[in-house]
């Protein structure tokens, strides 16, 4: 079955920050079952990423474009990798097909998990894939709705 995902294309970093709040912070997004929250704090570090200069961190025109991959993960429509990164104790959502992955932060107690961070591994896709899952492990809907409880 077709499935198409869509890039978000604007010419400003302000035109990707409204688009994130009209798509993640007004609507309801789940994994599974699992409610995800995002923030607008969220996007300062979702879609900036290393300058390799002094400046630090910028935003990041190719990694917003991509936005949308977000809610695809989420979406049950398109095949994902559920796994969990015991270093850090997050969930990790990876999507060979988008080249990319989302990482999840456990709220312990609340039932819910907010969104940490996305990226895309460009071109070096297939090598950055299998560094970031040698870092996990797989984990089970039921071993995750656990986790959240």
């Amino acid at each position: 079955m077709k499935k198409i995902v869509e890039l978000v294309l604007l010419k400003t970093e302000e035109g990707y920050r409204k688009e994130y709040e009209a798509t993640y912070l007004h609507g309801t997004l789940n994994l599974r079952d699992i409610p995800v929250t995002f923030s607008a704090k969220d996007f300062d570090h979702i879609f900036f990423e290393p300058s390799g200069s002094p400046v630090g961190y910028q935003f990041s025109f190719r990694r917003a474009r991509r936005m949308n991959f977000m809610r695809a993960l989420l979406s049950g429509e398109i095949d994902i990798e559920i796994m969990f990164e015991s270093d850090r104790g997050t969930i990790a959502l990876f999507c060979e097909a988008l080249e990319c992955v989302m990482y999840l932060r456990i709220r312990p107690g609340t039932g819910v998990l907010q969104v940490g961070s996305f990226f895309d591994f460009g071109k070096d896709h297939t090598k950055m894939l299998r560094k970031q899952k040698k870092k996990c492990v797989p984990i089970t809907i039921e071993e995750l709705k656990e986790k959240v409880k």
